[in-house]
Protein backbone atom coordinates (compact mmCIF):
# COMPACT_ATOMS: atom_id res chain seq x y z
CA UNK A 1 0.00 0.00 0.00
CA UNK A 2 2.92 2.35 0.64
CA UNK A 3 4.12 1.98 -2.96
CA UNK A 4 0.55 2.45 -4.16
CA UNK A 5 -0.29 5.66 -2.28
CA UNK A 6 3.19 7.21 -1.75
CA UNK A 7 5.46 5.87 -4.53
CA UNK A 8 7.90 8.83 -4.48
CA UNK A 9 7.96 9.67 -0.76
CA UNK A 10 10.57 8.04 1.46
CA UNK A 11 10.43 7.64 5.23
CA UNK A 12 6.74 6.71 5.60
CA UNK A 13 4.77 3.47 5.77
CA UNK A 14 1.04 2.82 5.33
CA UNK A 15 -0.08 0.53 8.14
CA UNK A 16 -3.75 0.18 7.23
CA UNK A 17 -6.59 1.71 5.21
CA UNK A 18 -10.35 1.80 5.78
CA UNK A 19 -13.53 3.42 4.42
CA UNK A 20 -15.84 5.61 6.46
CA UNK A 21 -18.64 7.87 5.15
CA UNK A 22 -17.38 7.68 1.54
CA UNK A 23 -13.91 8.76 2.70
CA UNK A 24 -10.70 6.73 2.47
CA UNK A 25 -8.60 6.89 5.66
CA UNK A 26 -4.91 5.98 5.71
CA UNK A 27 -2.90 5.28 8.88
CA UNK A 28 0.69 6.33 8.08
CA UNK A 29 3.78 5.98 10.29
CA UNK A 30 7.25 7.51 9.88
CA UNK A 31 10.10 5.01 9.56
CA UNK A 32 13.30 7.03 9.90
CA UNK A 33 15.53 6.22 12.86
CA UNK A 34 16.79 9.80 13.29
CA UNK A 35 15.78 13.36 12.49
CA UNK A 36 17.63 16.66 12.08
CA UNK A 37 17.02 19.68 14.26
CA UNK A 38 15.59 22.55 12.17
CA UNK A 39 17.84 25.11 13.97
CA UNK A 40 21.28 23.55 14.42
CA UNK A 41 20.95 20.81 11.80
CA UNK A 42 22.35 18.07 14.09
CA UNK A 43 20.88 14.57 13.96
CA UNK A 44 19.12 13.09 16.96
CA UNK A 45 17.91 9.55 17.67
CA UNK A 46 16.37 10.23 21.06
CA UNK A 47 12.57 10.10 20.74
CA UNK A 48 10.65 12.30 23.14
CA UNK A 49 7.02 11.48 22.21
CA UNK A 50 4.66 11.00 19.27
CA UNK A 51 1.41 12.54 18.06
CA UNK A 52 -1.03 12.14 15.15
CA UNK A 53 -1.45 14.74 12.38
CA UNK A 54 -4.62 14.69 10.28
CA UNK A 55 -3.90 15.67 6.65
CA UNK A 56 -6.07 16.02 3.54
CA UNK A 57 -4.61 14.32 0.47
CA UNK A 58 -5.45 14.05 -3.22
CA UNK A 59 -8.70 12.14 -3.96
CA UNK A 60 -8.72 8.48 -4.90
CA UNK A 61 -11.31 7.41 -7.52
CA UNK A 62 -13.23 10.61 -6.80
CA UNK A 63 -13.40 10.01 -3.02
CA UNK A 64 -11.74 12.10 -0.31
CA UNK A 65 -8.54 10.79 1.25
CA UNK A 66 -7.58 11.56 4.88
CA UNK A 67 -4.06 10.73 6.07
CA UNK A 68 -3.53 10.06 9.80
CA UNK A 69 0.22 10.61 10.11
CA UNK A 70 1.91 9.43 13.32
CA UNK A 71 4.82 11.84 13.70
CA UNK A 72 7.49 11.77 16.42
CA UNK A 73 9.15 14.44 18.53
CA UNK A 74 12.91 14.25 19.13
CA UNK A 75 15.22 15.76 21.73
CA UNK A 76 18.09 17.93 20.52
CA UNK A 77 21.26 17.06 22.47
CA UNK A 78 23.26 20.13 21.40
CA UNK A 79 23.59 22.24 24.52
CA UNK A 80 23.93 25.61 22.81
CA UNK A 81 20.82 25.02 20.58
CA UNK A 82 17.75 26.93 21.65
CA UNK A 83 15.40 24.19 20.39
CA UNK A 84 15.20 21.39 22.94
CA UNK A 85 12.36 19.40 21.41
CA UNK A 86 11.51 19.32 17.70
CA UNK A 87 9.27 17.37 15.35
CA UNK A 88 10.65 15.40 12.45
CA UNK A 89 10.20 17.05 9.06
CA UNK A 90 8.80 15.38 5.94
CA UNK A 91 9.02 18.13 3.25
CA UNK A 92 8.09 15.74 0.44
CA UNK A 93 4.83 14.87 2.19
CA UNK A 94 3.70 17.89 4.21
CA UNK A 95 4.93 21.34 5.27
CA UNK A 96 5.26 22.24 8.97
CA UNK A 97 1.92 23.08 10.64
CA UNK A 98 0.04 22.32 7.38
CA UNK A 99 -3.31 20.52 7.30
CA UNK A 100 -2.99 19.26 3.72
CA UNK A 101 -0.27 17.36 1.89
CA UNK A 102 2.18 19.12 -0.38
CA UNK A 103 0.82 17.52 -3.52
CA UNK A 104 -2.74 18.55 -2.67
CA UNK A 105 -1.59 22.12 -2.05
CA UNK A 106 0.16 22.21 -5.43
CA UNK A 107 -2.95 20.86 -7.15
CA UNK A 108 -5.13 23.51 -5.50
CA UNK A 109 -2.62 26.20 -6.49
CA UNK A 110 -2.82 25.11 -10.12
CA UNK A 111 -6.60 25.16 -9.94
CA UNK A 112 -6.59 28.64 -8.40
CA UNK A 113 -4.20 30.02 -10.99
CA UNK A 114 -6.18 28.53 -13.87
CA UNK A 115 -9.76 29.22 -12.75
CA UNK A 116 -9.66 31.73 -9.91
CA UNK A 117 -11.66 31.65 -6.68
CA UNK A 118 -15.32 30.67 -7.09
CA UNK A 119 -14.95 28.68 -10.37
CA UNK A 120 -11.88 26.91 -9.00
CA UNK A 121 -13.70 26.00 -5.77
CA UNK A 122 -16.60 24.48 -7.73
CA UNK A 123 -14.21 22.50 -9.94
CA UNK A 124 -12.11 21.24 -6.99
CA UNK A 125 -15.18 20.22 -4.99
CA UNK A 126 -16.54 18.24 -7.92
CA UNK A 127 -13.14 16.51 -8.27
CA UNK A 128 -13.10 15.42 -4.62
CA UNK A 129 -11.15 18.34 -3.16
CA UNK A 130 -13.67 20.34 -1.13
CA UNK A 131 -12.25 23.82 -0.63
CA UNK A 132 -13.56 27.38 -0.31
CA UNK A 133 -12.85 30.15 -2.77
CA UNK A 134 -11.05 32.17 -0.09
CA UNK A 135 -8.66 29.29 0.55
CA UNK A 136 -7.84 29.08 -3.16
CA UNK A 137 -7.18 32.81 -3.36
CA UNK A 138 -5.04 32.63 -0.23
CA UNK A 139 -2.93 29.87 -1.80
CA UNK A 140 -2.56 31.91 -5.01
CA UNK A 141 -1.41 34.96 -3.08
CA UNK A 142 1.04 32.93 -0.99
CA UNK A 143 2.71 31.31 -4.01
CA UNK A 144 6.21 32.60 -4.81
CA UNK A 145 6.32 35.23 -7.55
CA UNK A 146 8.34 34.22 -10.64
CA UNK A 147 11.57 36.14 -11.07
CA UNK A 148 11.99 38.39 -14.08
CA UNK A 149 15.60 37.35 -14.72
CA UNK A 150 17.83 39.19 -17.15
CA UNK A 151 15.92 41.22 -19.74
CA UNK A 152 17.57 42.61 -22.86
CA UNK A 153 14.54 43.60 -24.99
CA UNK A 154 11.61 44.97 -22.99
CA UNK A 155 8.07 45.65 -24.25
CA UNK A 156 6.00 48.23 -22.34
CA UNK A 157 2.30 48.99 -22.67
CA UNK A 158 -0.61 50.06 -20.50
CA UNK A 159 -3.72 48.14 -19.45
CA UNK A 160 -6.88 49.33 -17.74
CA UNK A 161 -7.82 48.27 -14.25
CA UNK A 162 -10.92 50.44 -14.55
CA UNK A 163 -11.35 51.91 -17.99
CA UNK A 164 -11.15 55.68 -18.00
CA UNK A 165 -10.04 55.87 -14.37
CA UNK A 166 -7.18 53.55 -13.34
CA UNK A 167 -4.43 52.14 -15.57
CA UNK A 168 -1.42 49.91 -14.99
CA UNK A 169 1.68 48.86 -16.95
CA UNK A 170 2.53 45.46 -18.38
CA UNK A 171 6.16 44.47 -19.02
CA UNK A 172 7.03 41.71 -21.51
CA UNK A 173 10.33 40.09 -22.36
CA UNK A 174 10.15 40.25 -26.16
CA UNK A 175 12.85 37.60 -26.59
CA UNK A 176 11.15 34.94 -24.45
CA UNK A 177 7.57 36.14 -25.22
CA UNK A 178 6.75 36.11 -21.50
CA UNK A 179 5.12 38.61 -19.13
CA UNK A 180 7.69 39.43 -16.47
CA UNK A 181 5.88 41.98 -14.30
CA UNK A 182 2.82 44.19 -13.80
CA UNK A 183 3.07 47.72 -12.40
CA UNK A 184 0.17 49.35 -10.53
CA UNK A 185 0.22 52.59 -12.58
CA UNK A 186 1.61 54.04 -15.81
CA UNK A 187 3.78 56.85 -14.49
CA UNK A 188 7.35 57.57 -15.53
CA UNK A 189 8.65 57.27 -11.95
CA UNK A 190 7.34 53.71 -11.48
CA UNK A 191 8.82 52.49 -14.78
CA UNK A 192 12.14 54.21 -14.07
CA UNK A 193 12.35 52.55 -10.63
CA UNK A 194 11.73 49.12 -12.17
CA UNK A 195 14.40 49.67 -14.82
CA UNK A 196 16.95 50.74 -12.20
CA UNK A 197 16.22 47.55 -10.25
CA UNK A 198 16.71 45.45 -13.41
CA UNK A 199 19.83 46.74 -15.20
CA UNK A 200 20.86 45.35 -18.55
CA UNK A 201 17.91 46.45 -20.67
CA UNK A 202 19.21 47.42 -24.12
CA UNK A 203 15.99 48.00 -26.09
CA UNK A 204 12.64 49.37 -24.85
CA UNK A 205 9.66 48.97 -27.19
CA UNK A 206 6.77 51.25 -26.26
CA UNK A 207 3.85 53.22 -27.63
CA UNK A 208 4.08 56.96 -28.23
CA UNK A 209 3.05 57.92 -24.69
CA UNK A 210 5.28 60.52 -23.12
CA UNK A 211 5.30 58.90 -19.67
CA UNK A 212 6.95 55.69 -20.89
CA UNK A 213 9.48 57.66 -22.93
CA UNK A 214 10.48 59.69 -19.85
CA UNK A 215 10.55 56.60 -17.63
CA UNK A 216 12.82 54.71 -20.04
CA UNK A 217 15.04 57.77 -20.37
CA UNK A 218 15.41 58.10 -16.59
CA UNK A 219 15.68 54.43 -15.63
CA UNK A 220 17.70 53.08 -18.58
CA UNK A 221 19.47 55.94 -20.38
CA UNK A 222 21.66 53.43 -22.23
CA UNK A 223 18.65 51.65 -23.78
CA UNK A 224 17.43 52.41 -27.28
CA UNK A 225 13.73 53.25 -27.44
CA UNK A 226 11.53 51.85 -30.21
CA UNK A 227 8.10 53.27 -31.05
CA UNK A 228 5.31 50.83 -31.86
CA UNK A 229 4.67 50.58 -35.61
CA UNK A 230 0.97 49.79 -35.17
CA UNK A 231 0.36 52.99 -33.21
CA UNK A 232 2.36 55.01 -35.74
CA UNK A 233 0.22 53.74 -38.61
CA UNK A 234 -2.90 54.23 -36.49
CA UNK A 235 -1.99 57.88 -35.87
CA UNK A 236 -1.60 58.49 -39.60
CA UNK A 237 -4.87 56.80 -40.58
CA UNK A 238 -6.78 58.58 -37.81
CA UNK A 239 -5.52 61.92 -39.11
CA UNK A 240 -6.81 61.03 -42.60
CA UNK A 241 -10.19 60.10 -41.07
CA UNK A 242 -10.36 63.50 -39.35
CA UNK A 243 -9.65 65.15 -42.70
CA UNK A 244 -12.47 63.18 -44.37
CA UNK A 245 -14.83 64.15 -41.55
CA UNK A 246 -13.99 67.78 -42.26
CA UNK A 247 -14.77 67.22 -45.97
CA UNK A 248 -18.27 65.91 -45.22
CA UNK A 249 -19.84 67.94 -48.07
CA UNK A 250 -17.60 66.30 -50.70
CA UNK A 251 -18.27 62.86 -49.22
CA UNK A 252 -22.03 63.40 -49.44
CA UNK A 253 -21.96 64.87 -52.96
CA UNK A 254 -19.82 61.97 -54.21
CA UNK A 255 -22.44 59.49 -52.93
CA UNK A 256 -25.16 61.52 -54.66
CA UNK A 257 -23.19 61.47 -57.92
CA UNK A 258 -22.98 57.67 -57.76
CA UNK A 259 -26.75 57.48 -57.27
CA UNK A 260 -27.24 59.77 -60.25
CA UNK A 261 -25.12 57.49 -62.44
CA UNK A 262 -27.26 54.43 -61.73
CA UNK A 263 -30.48 56.29 -62.50
CA UNK A 264 -31.64 57.31 -59.05
CA UNK A 265 -32.90 60.80 -58.43
CA UNK A 266 -30.14 62.64 -56.60
CA UNK A 267 -30.63 64.31 -53.27
CA UNK A 268 -30.71 68.11 -53.61
CA UNK A 269 -27.39 69.48 -52.39
CA UNK A 270 -27.39 71.22 -49.08
CA UNK A 271 -27.27 74.99 -49.29
CA UNK A 272 -23.82 76.30 -48.64
CA UNK A 273 -23.29 78.44 -45.61
CA UNK A 274 -22.44 82.07 -46.17
CA UNK A 275 -18.91 82.90 -45.22
CA UNK A 276 -18.80 84.96 -42.05
CA UNK A 277 -17.51 88.49 -42.27
CA UNK A 278 -13.91 89.02 -41.48
CA UNK A 279 -13.43 89.81 -37.83
CA UNK A 280 -11.60 92.89 -36.81
CA UNK A 281 -9.80 90.92 -34.10
CA UNK A 282 -7.78 87.79 -34.87
CA UNK A 283 -9.79 84.78 -33.59
CA UNK A 284 -8.37 82.42 -30.99
CA UNK A 285 -6.87 79.21 -32.35
CA UNK A 286 -9.22 76.32 -31.65
CA UNK A 287 -8.12 73.16 -29.94
CA UNK A 288 -8.46 69.77 -31.64
CA UNK A 289 -11.53 68.94 -29.57
CA UNK A 290 -13.17 72.25 -30.49
CA UNK A 291 -12.38 71.72 -34.18
CA UNK A 292 -13.92 68.22 -34.09
CA UNK A 293 -16.99 69.64 -32.33
CA UNK A 294 -17.41 72.34 -34.98
CA UNK A 295 -17.02 69.84 -37.83
CA UNK A 296 -19.60 67.55 -36.23
CA UNK A 297 -21.98 70.48 -35.84
CA UNK A 298 -21.50 71.40 -39.50
CA UNK A 299 -22.45 67.86 -40.56
CA UNK A 300 -25.59 67.88 -38.40
CA UNK A 301 -26.52 71.36 -39.69
CA UNK A 302 -26.19 70.10 -43.27
CA UNK A 303 -28.50 67.17 -42.48
CA UNK A 304 -30.97 69.52 -40.80
CA UNK A 305 -31.15 71.74 -43.89
CA UNK A 306 -31.61 68.71 -46.18
CA UNK A 307 -34.49 67.46 -44.04
CA UNK A 308 -36.18 70.87 -44.09
CA UNK A 309 -35.70 71.13 -47.85
CA UNK A 310 -37.23 67.69 -48.56
CA UNK A 311 -40.11 68.36 -46.19
CA UNK A 312 -40.78 71.65 -47.97
CA UNK A 313 -41.09 69.71 -51.25
CA UNK A 314 -43.89 67.60 -49.74
CA UNK A 315 -42.08 64.39 -48.82
CA UNK A 316 -43.23 62.41 -45.77
CA UNK A 317 -41.22 61.96 -42.60
CA UNK A 318 -40.60 58.23 -43.06
CA UNK A 319 -39.66 58.72 -46.69
CA UNK A 320 -37.11 61.35 -45.70
CA UNK A 321 -35.74 59.06 -42.97
CA UNK A 322 -35.29 56.18 -45.45
CA UNK A 323 -33.73 58.43 -48.06
CA UNK A 324 -31.21 60.11 -45.75
CA UNK A 325 -30.62 57.02 -43.59
CA UNK A 326 -31.72 58.85 -40.45
CA UNK A 327 -33.85 57.89 -37.50
CA UNK A 328 -37.54 58.86 -37.86
CA UNK A 329 -37.28 60.51 -34.44
CA UNK A 330 -34.42 62.70 -35.69
CA UNK A 331 -36.36 63.66 -38.83
CA UNK A 332 -39.45 64.50 -36.77
CA UNK A 333 -37.36 66.57 -34.36
CA UNK A 334 -35.76 68.49 -37.24
CA UNK A 335 -39.11 69.15 -38.93
CA UNK A 336 -40.86 70.42 -35.82
CA UNK A 337 -37.92 72.50 -34.57
CA UNK A 338 -38.16 76.28 -35.00
CA UNK A 339 -34.40 76.48 -35.40
CA UNK A 340 -31.44 74.14 -35.57
CA UNK A 341 -31.36 72.02 -32.36
CA UNK A 342 -27.96 72.17 -30.76
CA UNK A 343 -26.36 69.03 -29.37
CA UNK A 344 -27.32 68.36 -25.76
CA UNK A 345 -25.06 66.63 -23.23
CA UNK A 346 -25.62 62.91 -22.93
CA UNK A 347 -27.62 61.59 -20.03
CA UNK A 348 -26.92 58.37 -18.23
CA UNK A 349 -29.28 55.48 -18.94
CA UNK A 350 -31.58 54.64 -16.07
CA UNK A 351 -31.80 51.09 -14.75
CA UNK A 352 -35.25 51.49 -13.17
CA UNK A 353 -36.96 49.59 -15.99
CA UNK A 354 -34.56 46.65 -16.22
CA UNK A 355 -36.33 44.46 -13.57
CA UNK A 356 -39.62 44.87 -15.47
CA UNK A 357 -38.45 44.23 -19.05
CA UNK A 358 -39.56 40.58 -19.05
CA UNK A 359 -43.07 41.52 -17.84
CA UNK A 360 -43.29 44.36 -20.37
CA UNK A 361 -42.36 42.05 -23.24
CA UNK A 362 -44.91 39.47 -22.13
CA UNK A 363 -47.70 42.05 -21.96
CA UNK A 364 -46.61 43.60 -25.27
CA UNK A 365 -46.70 40.27 -27.10
CA UNK A 366 -50.09 39.58 -25.51
CA UNK A 367 -51.47 42.64 -27.31
CA UNK A 368 -51.41 45.31 -24.60
CA UNK A 369 -49.53 48.23 -26.21
CA UNK A 370 -51.11 51.09 -24.27
CA UNK A 371 -48.31 52.88 -22.44
CA UNK A 372 -50.67 54.41 -19.87
CA UNK A 373 -52.09 51.04 -18.91
CA UNK A 374 -48.65 49.41 -18.79
CA UNK A 375 -47.36 52.24 -16.62
CA UNK A 376 -50.19 51.69 -14.13
CA UNK A 377 -49.48 47.96 -13.98
CA UNK A 378 -45.78 48.57 -13.41
CA UNK A 379 -46.55 51.04 -10.62
CA UNK A 380 -48.49 48.30 -8.84
CA UNK A 381 -45.46 46.01 -9.20
CA UNK A 382 -43.08 48.52 -7.62
CA UNK A 383 -41.91 50.66 -10.55
CA UNK A 384 -40.84 54.13 -9.31
CA UNK A 385 -39.95 55.73 -12.62
CA UNK A 386 -41.89 58.32 -14.59
CA UNK A 387 -44.36 57.86 -17.42
CA UNK A 388 -42.15 59.59 -19.99
CA UNK A 389 -39.29 57.19 -19.23
CA UNK A 390 -41.54 54.26 -20.08
CA UNK A 391 -42.79 55.85 -23.32
CA UNK A 392 -39.21 56.54 -24.40
CA UNK A 393 -38.36 52.90 -23.81
CA UNK A 394 -41.40 51.63 -25.73
CA UNK A 395 -40.81 53.93 -28.69
CA UNK A 396 -38.26 51.52 -30.17
CA UNK A 397 -40.83 48.68 -29.99
CA UNK A 398 -43.40 50.69 -31.94
CA UNK A 399 -41.18 51.17 -34.98
CA UNK A 400 -42.52 49.16 -37.91
CA UNK A 401 -41.48 49.43 -41.56
CA UNK A 402 -44.01 51.26 -43.74
CA UNK A 403 -46.01 49.60 -46.53
CA UNK A 404 -43.94 48.49 -49.46
CA UNK A 405 -45.36 49.44 -52.86
CA UNK A 406 -48.60 50.79 -51.38
CA UNK A 407 -50.26 54.07 -52.30
CA UNK A 408 -48.81 57.25 -50.82
CA UNK A 409 -50.99 59.47 -48.66
CA UNK A 410 -52.64 62.42 -50.30
CA UNK A 411 -50.67 65.63 -50.22
CA UNK A 412 -47.29 63.84 -50.18
CA UNK A 413 -44.92 63.59 -53.09
CA UNK A 414 -43.46 60.29 -54.22
CA UNK A 415 -40.65 59.50 -51.77
CA UNK A 416 -37.15 59.53 -53.24
CA UNK A 417 -35.37 56.21 -53.47
CA UNK A 418 -32.86 55.62 -50.70
CA UNK A 419 -29.22 56.20 -51.61
CA UNK A 420 -26.17 54.68 -50.00
CA UNK A 421 -24.34 57.03 -47.70
CA UNK A 422 -20.73 56.87 -46.58
CA UNK A 423 -19.24 57.96 -43.28
CA UNK A 424 -15.72 59.24 -42.86
CA UNK A 425 -14.56 55.89 -41.49
CA UNK A 426 -16.19 53.90 -44.32
CA UNK A 427 -14.55 56.21 -46.82
CA UNK A 428 -11.21 55.72 -45.07
CA UNK A 429 -11.43 51.94 -45.42
CA UNK A 430 -12.33 52.29 -49.10
CA UNK A 431 -9.24 54.42 -49.61
CA UNK A 432 -6.99 51.91 -47.86
CA UNK A 433 -8.29 48.81 -49.64
CA UNK A 434 -6.76 47.69 -52.97
CA UNK A 435 -8.67 48.91 -56.02
CA UNK A 436 -9.25 45.37 -57.32
CA UNK A 437 -11.12 44.46 -54.10
CA UNK A 438 -13.67 47.27 -54.50
CA UNK A 439 -17.09 46.91 -56.08
CA UNK A 440 -18.08 48.95 -59.14
CA UNK A 441 -20.16 51.46 -57.16
CA UNK A 442 -17.37 51.88 -54.60
CA UNK A 443 -14.83 52.61 -57.35
CA UNK A 444 -17.26 55.13 -58.88
CA UNK A 445 -17.71 56.73 -55.47
CA UNK A 446 -13.95 57.17 -55.08
CA UNK A 447 -13.64 58.67 -58.56
CA UNK A 448 -16.26 61.29 -57.75
CA UNK A 449 -14.62 61.91 -54.37
CA UNK A 450 -11.24 62.53 -56.05
CA UNK A 451 -12.91 64.94 -58.47
CA UNK A 452 -14.70 66.88 -55.72
CA UNK A 453 -11.82 66.70 -53.23
CA UNK A 454 -8.42 66.12 -54.88
CA UNK A 455 -6.74 66.24 -51.47
CA UNK A 456 -8.37 62.90 -50.61
CA UNK A 457 -6.21 61.26 -53.29
CA UNK A 458 -3.14 62.97 -51.84
CA UNK A 459 -4.02 61.70 -48.35
CA UNK A 460 -4.50 58.17 -49.66
CA UNK A 461 -1.10 58.28 -51.34
CA UNK A 462 0.58 59.58 -48.16
CA UNK A 463 -0.94 56.85 -45.98
CA UNK A 464 0.03 54.11 -48.42
CA UNK A 465 3.55 55.54 -48.68
CA UNK A 466 3.91 55.55 -44.89
CA UNK A 467 2.72 51.92 -44.69
CA UNK A 468 5.32 50.98 -47.34
CA UNK A 469 8.04 52.75 -45.34
CA UNK A 470 7.21 50.68 -42.24
CA UNK A 471 6.88 47.46 -44.22
CA UNK A 472 10.15 47.83 -46.12
CA UNK A 473 12.16 49.36 -43.20
CA UNK A 474 13.07 52.34 -45.36
CA UNK A 475 14.70 54.97 -43.10
CA UNK A 476 15.47 57.38 -45.95
CA UNK A 477 11.90 57.09 -47.15
CA UNK A 478 10.71 57.97 -43.64
CA UNK A 479 12.46 61.35 -43.75
CA UNK A 480 11.16 61.97 -47.26
CA UNK A 481 7.63 61.17 -46.07
CA UNK A 482 8.00 63.58 -43.15
CA UNK A 483 8.98 66.42 -45.42
CA UNK A 484 6.22 65.63 -47.91
CA UNK A 485 3.53 65.39 -45.23
CA UNK A 486 4.62 68.65 -43.59
CA UNK A 487 4.52 70.50 -46.89
CA UNK A 488 1.32 68.78 -48.06
CA UNK A 489 -2.13 70.35 -48.26
CA UNK A 490 -3.70 68.22 -45.48
CA UNK A 491 -3.20 69.96 -42.17
CA UNK A 492 -4.14 66.88 -40.10
CA UNK A 493 -1.30 64.84 -41.64
CA UNK A 494 1.05 67.81 -41.36
CA UNK A 495 0.28 68.05 -37.63
CA UNK A 496 1.04 64.35 -37.15
CA UNK A 497 4.31 64.64 -39.08
CA UNK A 498 5.41 67.61 -36.99
CA UNK A 499 4.63 65.68 -33.82
CA UNK A 500 6.75 62.73 -34.99
CA UNK A 501 9.85 64.92 -35.13
CA UNK A 502 9.78 65.15 -31.32
CA UNK A 503 10.11 61.33 -31.15
CA UNK A 504 12.50 61.06 -34.07
CA UNK A 505 14.97 58.52 -32.65
CA UNK A 506 12.30 56.08 -31.45
CA UNK A 507 10.42 56.23 -34.77
CA UNK A 508 13.62 55.75 -36.75
CA UNK A 509 14.38 52.69 -34.58
CA UNK A 510 10.86 51.38 -35.25
CA UNK A 511 11.53 51.54 -38.99
CA UNK A 512 15.04 50.07 -38.88
CA UNK A 513 14.69 47.40 -36.14
CA UNK A 514 12.56 44.27 -36.02
CA UNK A 515 11.14 44.84 -32.53
CA UNK A 516 7.61 46.07 -31.99
CA UNK A 517 4.78 45.87 -29.47
CA UNK A 518 2.62 43.37 -31.33
CA UNK A 519 3.08 40.52 -28.86
CA UNK A 520 2.60 42.94 -25.95
CA UNK A 521 -0.89 43.70 -27.26
CA UNK A 522 -1.59 39.97 -27.27
CA UNK A 523 -0.55 39.69 -23.63
CA UNK A 524 -2.79 42.66 -22.78
CA UNK A 525 -5.70 40.79 -24.36
CA UNK A 526 -4.86 37.70 -22.27
CA UNK A 527 -4.70 39.87 -19.16
CA UNK A 528 -8.18 41.22 -19.93
CA UNK A 529 -9.53 37.68 -20.20
CA UNK A 530 -8.09 36.79 -16.79
CA UNK A 531 -9.40 40.01 -15.25
CA UNK A 532 -12.89 39.55 -16.67
CA UNK A 533 -12.94 35.93 -15.56
CA UNK A 534 -12.55 37.22 -11.99
CA UNK A 535 -15.59 39.50 -12.51
CA UNK A 536 -13.70 42.63 -11.41
CA UNK A 537 -13.53 41.55 -7.75
CA UNK A 538 -9.77 40.96 -7.68
CA UNK A 539 -7.15 43.30 -6.32
CA UNK A 540 -3.93 44.13 -8.09
CA UNK A 541 -1.77 41.64 -6.15
CA UNK A 542 -4.03 38.69 -7.05
CA UNK A 543 -4.25 39.68 -10.71
CA UNK A 544 -0.46 40.07 -10.85
CA UNK A 545 0.07 36.59 -9.44
CA UNK A 546 -2.30 34.97 -11.92
CA UNK A 547 -0.86 36.79 -14.94
CA UNK A 548 2.77 36.04 -14.06
CA UNK A 549 2.09 32.36 -13.35
CA UNK A 550 0.02 32.04 -16.52
CA UNK A 551 3.00 33.35 -18.46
Amino acid sequence: MTKLFFPTIAGVRVDRAWWSDQTLHLAVTTTRRAARCPLCGRRSKRVHSAYVRTLADLPCTGARVIVHLRARRFVCRVRWCRRRIFCERLPALVAPWARRTTRQRLELERTGFALGGAPGARHATAAGLPVSRRTLLRLVRAAPTPEAGRVRVLGVDDWSQRRGHTYGTILVNLETHRVIDLLPDRTAQTLAAWLRAHPGVEIVSRDRGGAYADGARQGAPQARQVADRFHLLRNVTDSLERFLARQHASVRHAAQAVAEEVGRPPTPPAPTEASPPAASVRPRRLTRHEQAHQESRARRLSRYEEVRALHGQGHGLRAIARHLDLSPTTVRRYVHADEFPECQPRRRRSVLLEPFVAYLRERWEAGCQNAKQLWGELRQRGYRGGYSRLTDYLRAWRRRPGPIGGPHPAGHATPPAPTRTYTARQTLWLLLRPAEDLAADEQAYLRHLYRLCPHAYVGRALVQEFAAVLREHDVEGLYAWWRGAEMGPIRELARVARGMWHDQEAIEAAVSLEWSNGQVEGHVHRLKLIKRGMYGRSHFDLLRQRVLHAA
